[in-house]
């Protein structure tokens, strides 16, 4: 009873081992299949541009060129762990501890610091060749150029005021050396006819007029350009036009001797005396008219524009010369008989 009861369970033994090795050698063909897909699920990867670059080094005391302002960094990791990275913007590009490289040409190395355990990152471009310099400061006063093209003929512009009128500049040495001025430009808008005013950005230039990469404090400045008109004053010449008979002599009369013209400097260079014409075609007596002044070429304005004058008539008619004659020949006449 005994023997067969252990025959029995040896057999059992031996199924359940048989199974077992079968169940071992499936799960061993079929394990390398299922996890090469489940990482080929699971790893994927994302670009992302426009990186800045962070700068480790004392910006109090060197200056540095040749970084790229960004770089493209490539994730690599669980799509779980790429969401976290691209949401939440732990990630850094860095340079190394510029500081203890110190002046001179290097070649770095860009590092990625940031990212969660799993996600690997990799920069482009990676090793970039970049010049560490001292820094330098000067100050400067400002210098304005005014664009005055847009300016009416009559106006002119005066001296720029500047607020603050000097600045400084920061920046390598070896651009520093190179300032040769600082600039704002000032463009006054059209048909400008009084003081203007504008916040300005300011540059630094070469001895050529090139701007300088260089950091200027404060960025702007604020002008006032005066704006004044080109104005002279000259005296009338008054003069007639028609008559209304060979009888009539015209004399003219004005309280107003002189007007003040606007207009281009170079017009009123030019000009002397303004005339007034009277149009005395239908004046047969004394009388006073307001006259309006035309505008000589190329002024803008005069004042005043129109002008009182009297106009003082002389009459010598025919009638009054027969009468004459006559009385002269009857006290003739009365002195003979005497």
């Amino acid at each position: 009873m005994i023997s067969k009861w252990m025959t029995k369970k040896s057999f059992l033994v031996l199924i359940s081992f048989v199974l077992t090795m079968a169940l071992f050698v499936y799960a061993s063909e079929s394990s390398p299949s299922r996890q090469s897909s489940a990482v080929s699920i699971q790893t994927t990867s994302n670009t992302i541009g426009n990186v800045p670059v962070y700068v480790d080094m004392d910006s109090q005391l060197y200056t540095v060129t040749g970084l790229p302002e960004a770089v493209t960094l490539r994730v690599e990791g669980s799509s779980s762990s790429l969401l976290t990275v691209v949401g939440n913007g732990s990630y850094r590009v860095k340079t190394p501890n510029l500081n203890e490289l110190g002046a001179g040409k290097h070649m770095i190395t860009l590092q990625v610091t940031g990212l969660p355990s799993g996600v690997k990152g990799t920069v482009s471009p990676e090793t970039v060749e970049i010049i560490i310099e001292k820094k330098a400061t000067i100050e400067l006063p400002v210098s304005v150029n005014i664009n005055r093209a847009n300016l009416p003929g009559a106006y002119k512009n005066g001296q720029a005021l500047v607020s603050p009128a000097r600045v400084t500049i920061s920046g390598s040495e070896s651009l520093i050396n190179q300032v040769e001025k600082v600039i704002a430009n000032v463009t006054v808008p059209e048909n400008t006819k009084a003081d203007y005013t504008s916040s300005v950005a300011v540059q630094a230039l070469d001895a050529t007029g090139k701007p300088l990469a260089l950091k200027v404090e404060p960025e702007q400045v604020q002008v006032r350009v005066p704006i004044t008109t080109n104005s002279k004053k000259v005296p009338i010449i008054l003069t007639t036009t028609g008559s209304a008979g060979t009888q009539y002599s015209y004399q003219l009369k004005s309280d107003t001797k002189e007007v003040t013209i606007l207009g281009a400097q170079e017009v009123l260079g030019r000009l002397t005396a303004i005339p007034v014409v009277v149009d005395v075609s239908q004046v047969t007596k004394t009388t006073t008219q307001v006259v309006k002044i035309t505008l000589p070429t190329g002024v803008d304005s005069i004042n005043p524009e129109n002008i009182s004058v009297e106009v003082v008539v002389t009459s010598t008619t025919p009638e009054t010369t027969e009468t004459t004659q006559t009385t002269e020949t009857t006290e003739t006449t009365q002195t003979t008989r005497q």
